[in-house]
């Protein structure tokens, strides 16, 4: 009787195949995992700019009072240095689209809607 003293090339071969196939779908989860990640950042980004200028638009200095008259009939705008400078945000935010601090140009559109308020932030 022969003597087996290894595996054979078939052996070999399906053990390899399924090694890389069970590494293409981990790769690809984990690659869904970041990217969905991503996601979650840039909304986060997107919803602590709006609730800032939500906030910025209920405080009592009386410019802002004038803004808010403004506001309520025609929208107004909101750029990031003065929510930065009223103390709102943290200059040092990082911007998760562009990866870099954020400038304070960046606007966000206030308007009211049947006499609800609604921030958005203008993406670009």
């Amino acid at each position: 009787m022969k003597r087996k003293n290894g595996f054979t090339l078939i052996e070999l071969i399906v053990t390899i195949g399924l090694m890389v196939l069970i590494g293409v779908v981990i790769a690809n989860n984990l690659t869904s995992v970041f990217s969905h990640r991503e996601d979650e950042n840039i909304s986060d980004f997107q919803n602590m700019l709006q609730d800032a200028a939500c906030l910025y638009i209920d405080l009592s200095d009386p410019e802002i009072k004038n803004l808010k008259a403004t506001c309520k009939s025609n929208g107004c705008t909101v750029k990031t240095g003065k929510l930065i400078e009223n103390g709102l945000l943290d200059e040092n935010e990082v911007n998760p689209l562009t990866k870099q601090k954020i400038n304070g140009l960046e606007s966000i559109t206030i308007r009211y809607i049947n006499g609800e308020k609604i921030c958005t932030y203008n993406v670009g």
